[in-house]
This record gives structure tokens, C-alpha cells and sequence, in this order.
């Protein structure tokens, strides 16, 4: 057996193939392969000493393969977790970003649960405070990850947000966001994100059970007027239209996971939804106010948003007309 074999954390790692299309398996790593199995190399615990991250990539091929651990290895894991807030914010959210793509990422956090591993993971040298209490996953069902990554990734993307930056609040809520941002070192654009979700959170808005109702007409009728108060919560003084805010609609969607129940939005493509068109331009705005100024504009858009909200978005041009014009 080479060194570099010896290197290595896990048999079904230490296959080599030349270039000539040869195997070579000095450890058995091709039927641990076939049968799934997650098998360390020599000393589950000297291999771990070796380099810490093992512990994070035992739970992340966890998710894939059948991962056996005695009482004493589990203990003698668990004593040597904390030692992964040593490691760099990039090694950990390199890892974390392989976990979130794997199929099953829920066996890899059930298994960071079980090793206590979610309780450092955002913990780094630099913020770690030793008489405070590590704070671990909050979130109970993890279907809520399988129904982002199902339904939202390509929303996620085109928004320049990542997995870490939508899923790991729902794992770890909004009393870790800031954690969330220092340990996986989040771009301005992310952080922004985060603070706005924490900001929905902090809204408490009574949620209506309206989803009861029969259409879809009428599910996305609701989203929508939902949206609309959270919007208006998040800034009372807002003018203007809101496809022109600088808050994204699709991050109100995002949002929407965080206020209604999974199984009240899984029937009602919530990603797919696009907010409707507002029937009034701006011209016809501006000949119903004989003086105007920007700002008197922008806030009858406003007015006039809302008044076309408020009536499920069936107002006429007409109707929205002789309402500013009375009001």
C-alpha cells in the first residue's frame, strides 16, 4: 500500500484508475462502493486528528452511503467536534455547499445532529466564545430543504443568491443570521437578502387561513395581497409601484417560507408566479392631478396600487382613474 493511500479518509476514495482504464484497490474501496458502505481508512480517529474537515465530510457521505457507528467511535467523534472551528470559513462552507447538493442532505444534517456537529458549525476562532452556549438546528422537518431544491434553485440562481444563503436560516433561524454571514463569509448581495428575511420574521403579520379556498386564481389572489402587506409592513412610507422597488419580488417569495406552513403554499407554484401587470401608466396618473410634483406621482401610484390590490387586481384603467381623481 502507497502513502498517499494511507492519506486518505474513506476506501471508496482510494481507488486509482491509470490512464490505461486499470483499477487499482488496495482496500477493498470497490465493494464498499457497490454496496454503499462508508468505511474509514485505519483509525476512524487518527484520520479525523489528521484533518478535522473529516468529520464534516463524514456527514456529508452520510447522505449517500450506509455509515455505521459504534457507541465508542460516536463518542470519541463527538469529543473531538468542536475542534472544526479551527477550520477556514472557506473549507466550511466548500463542504457545506457539496451537503446542500446532495440528494439526501437530510441524512448528512441528521448525522451532524447526531455528532452535535450543527452545534459549531457556525463557530470560527474568531468568534467563539467559550462561555456561550452553541446554538444548533432549529428546524425539525427538513422537507422544506427538498421543496427549495426541487422547486427554487433555478429562482435561487437568478437572483445571485446561493443555497447557503436561503437554507441555512430555515436550519438555523433568524437569531443566527449574522452567524450565517461571518462563518460562510456571505457577498453584500446575500447579506441584504438575509437582512430583509429577518426583517419579514420580525413583521408578525396575522396570517389569514385563506388557503383553504378552492382556485388557483384565488390562492395566488391571496399571495399576492400577502406580499403586498409585507411589503408595506417592511416600509410604511413607501411611494411608487412595486415592480419598481429595490426588493426583488422573488425574495418576497422566498420570504413567504418563512410566514406560511409548507403545506399550505406546496400546491400553488408559488415559483412560477409573476406579479400582475398594473393596468394604469403613467400618463394617465399625471392628467388626473392638474399639479403635480414627482414625489405627488409617486405616491398616487401608490394609491392607486394599492386600490387595484385591494380589489383582487380587477380594477379597470377607468376605475383606477376616478378613484384618484376623487381621492
Amino acid at each position: 500500500m502507497n502513502d498517499d493511500v494511507k492519506r486518505r479518509d474513506f476506501t471508496i476514495n482510494s481507488l486509482y484508475l491509470d490512464s490505461q482504464g486499470n483499477l487499482t484497490d488496495f482496500l477493498n474501496g470497490e465493494n464498499d462502493l457497490i454496496k454503499r458502505k462508508l468505511v474509514f481508512i485505519g483509525n476512524p480517529i487518527e484520520r479525523i486528528e489528521e484533518d478535522y474537515l473529516r468529520i464534516v465530510r463524514f456527514c456529508r457521505f452520510s447522505g449517500n452511503f450506509e455509515s455505521k457507528l459504534s457507541k465508542n467511535l460516536k463518542k470519541e467523534i463527538t469529543l473531538r467536534v468542536p475542534k472544526i472551528i479551527n477550520l477556514s470559513n472557506k473549507r466550511i462552507r466548500d463542504e457545506i455547499n457539496k451537503i446542500l447538493l446532495t440528494k439526501s442532505c437530510y441524512k448528512c444534517f441528521l448525522m451532524m445532529k447526531k455528532l452535535t456537529l450543527d452545534k459549531y458549525l457556525l463557530i470560527n476562532k474568531n468568534n467563539y466564545n467559550r462561555y456561550e452556549i452553541p446554538t444548533g438546528f432549529v428546524l425539525k422537518n427538513f422537507e422544506i430543504i427538498d421543496f427549495i431544491k426541487l422547486n427554487g434553485i433555478t429562482l435561487v440562481q437568478n437572483e445571485k443568491l446561493d443555497l447557503i444563503s436561503v437554507i441555512m436560516i430555515h436550519l438555523y433561524g433568524e437569531h443566527c443570521i449574522d452567524k450565517i454571514i461571518n462563518r460562510f463569509d456571505l457577498n453584500k448581495r446575500k447579506i441584504k437578502f438575509l437582512n430583509f428575511i429577518r426583517q419579514i420574521i420580525n413583521l408578525k403579520i396575522k396570517i389569514k387561513n385563506n388557503l383553504e379556498i378552492q382556485t388557483l386564481r384565488e390562492k395566488h389572489i391571496y399571495i399576492f395581497q400577502l406580499i403586498w402587506q409585507l411589503r408595506c409592513g417592511l416600509n410604511l412610507k413607501k411611494q411608487g409601484l412595486f415592480y419598481k422597488d429595490r426588493i426583488p419580488f422573488n425574495w418576497y417569495k422566498l420570504a413567504l417560507l418563512h410566514v406560511l406552513p409548507l403545506e399550505k403554499i406546496k400546491d400553488i407554484d408559488l415559483f412560477e408566479i409573476n406579479w400582475p401587470k398594473f393596468p394604469l401608466v403613467r400618463e394617465k396618473i399625471m392628467k388626473s392631478k392638474k399639479k403635480f410634483t414627482f414625489d405627488q406621482v409617486e405616491k398616487a401610484f401608490f394609491q392607486a396600487e394599492e386600490f387595484w390590490v385591494n380589489n383582487n387586481f380587477k380594477s379597470s384603467q377607468e376605475e383606477i382613474s376616478n378613484f384618484l381623481e376623487k381621492s
